[in-house]
């Protein structure tokens, strides 16, 4: 199955990135995949790298160095707002395009070396971005990686800390390759409504070892990854990821197959 084989390929590359770069604290920005990676290193700062919409942060006073995570550097929000601030902050990209637009209104560029053979829904330029976000932060990534979920449609992610991040890009790949409907939220703000609609529904809890995830499992069925960081999370969704195509014999991308609203989506963006 080729497009399994590519993406199984695709995250068993090396995706360490040293950005040459160290920031204390940091406005931290992008869309879909790099909006989830800014959400990550939020929590695992515990918020001194502060995550912002791209489209939001247009209004907002920005105070501090401004991190844009964007693999092509070509969504319009992402150079709108490096335009915006050149000069007023210095302006760091993540991008694997150095030609790009956003890549020369940057003060300074953190390249990843991201070249994919077709086209894919983010997995190593998502590790890509998560390990320059970390290195610029000088925080420790997590090891290991917990066992594979089957995972099912109208799944609901939870995830506290840094792992909110992790959550978010698990319903964005699941929307991105199956087109199912899912949910995200904070492990917190789940058992005050969200629950409610997660009745007949898979809920996965990617663990940090919080004693509250551990007192849900015990109170409803849920499955509770055997992790404690983002990365470890990371890498047993993929694992699932790739176990559920499998055994759906699930060959296809569905983001690629739905022509019209791909080409709403890239009117928006681009």
């Amino acid at each position: 199955m080729v497009i399994i084989e590519d993406i199984e390929e695709e995250i068993s590359q090396n995706y360490k990135i040293n950005s040459g770069v160290k920031l204390d604290e940091a406005y931290v920005t992008g869309a879909g995949d790099s909006f989830a990676a800014s959400l990550v290193i939020e929590g695992k700062t515990n918020g001194r790298f502060r995550a912002v919409d791209p489209y939001d942060a247009l209004s907002m006073n920005i105070d501090k160095p401004l991190v844009i995570v964007s693999i092509s550097g070509k969504p319009k929000s992402n150079i709108n707002l490096a335009r915006k601030f050149k000069g007023k902050t210095k302006i760091y990209a993540i991008t694997a395009n150095p030609e790009s637009e956003l890549a020369k209104l940057a003060d300074e560029v953190i390249y990843l070396p991201y070249r994919p053979k077709r086209i894919l829904p983010g997995t190593l330029s998502f590790m890509m971005s998560l390990s320059a976000l970390y290195d610029i932060a000088n925080v420790e990534e997590d090891k290991g990686c917990g066992k594979e979920i089957t995972i099912e449609d109208r799944a609901f992610f939870v995830g506290k800390g840094e792992n909110y991040g992790i959550a978010y890009f698990a319903y964005l790949k699941l929307a991105e390759i199956f087109g199912w409907s899912s949910n995200f939220e904070r492990l917190e703000q789940f058992f005050h409504s969200p629950i409610f609609s997660s009745r007949s529904r898979q809920v996965i809890i990617f663990s940090s070892g919080d004693e509250r995830e551990k007192e849900a499992g015990k109170l409803m069925n849920v499955n509770l990854t055997e992790c404690g960081g983002a990365f470890c999370n990371l890498r047993t969704f993929l694992k699932s990821l790739i176990f559920t195509m499998r055994i759906k014999n699930w060959n296809k991308i569905y983001f690629l197959e739905d022509k019209e609203i791909l080409n709403i989506s890239s009117a928006m963006i681009y």
